[in-house]
């Protein structure tokens, strides 16, 4: 009769999976500071990108796309939070049919018009450096010393070479209003 000691029964198991643990290499992962060049560009650096179906009433054949930039934004940072590049194009593809071909493009082009926004300071009107003075609510709201616009096309096809539209705003003009 062979006697096994408890500690063996749970020992051996342990130590052959500390030695794979030991002999396995390190894990390469990506993060929002992996790039050296986009690093110095944090305002086209992509962080993010959300698809999902619209849960709106009444728009459950809508597909909602949401892409982030700027890596590494506190919420403390606030409120002189980072502009996008008026210089960038943004752009969103979309392909429909699995062949890794863009069939839709997006592109984004930003517009940042400092308003200079001055208040009253020792009976002179003194510039603020905030993006805002004060509360914000609505689409340009008069508090908004940065007012950030873009414009919006929709390509067909090849992003360079396809059919292109302007996105113009439901309320008219050509621009978009950054929310804030």
């Amino acid at each position: 009769m062979t006697r096994t000691h408890p500690t063996t029964t749970w020992a051996r198991p342990a130590v052959l999976a500390l030695a794979a643990t030991l002999a396995a290499g390190g894990a390469q992962a990506s993060s929002h500071r992996e790039a050296p060049f986009i690093s110095t560009q944090p305002k086209v650096d992509a962080t993010d990108f959300y698809l999902f179906r619209s849960y709106e009433a009444g728009r459950g054949d809508t597909v909602t796309l949401i892409a982030n930039y700027q890596p590494l934004q506190d919420a403390y940072g606030g409120p002189n939070y980072f502009s996008l590049d008026p210089d960038a194009l943004y752009e969103i593809h979309v392909d429909n049919n699995g062949d890794a071909i863009e069939d839709i493009s997006f592109q984004f082009r930003f517009d940042n018009a400092l308003q200079d926004i001055a208040l009253s300071v020792g009976g002179r009107q003194v510039s603020i450096p905030l993006i805002q003075a004060g509360g914000l609510s609505g689409v340009n709201p008069a508090a908004l010393n940065l007012r950030e616009t873009y414009t919006i096309d929709v390509v067909q096809g090849d992003r360079r070479g396809g059919s292109r539209q302007a996105m113009t705003p439901a309320t008219g003009g050509t621009r978009f209003d950054k929310p804030v």
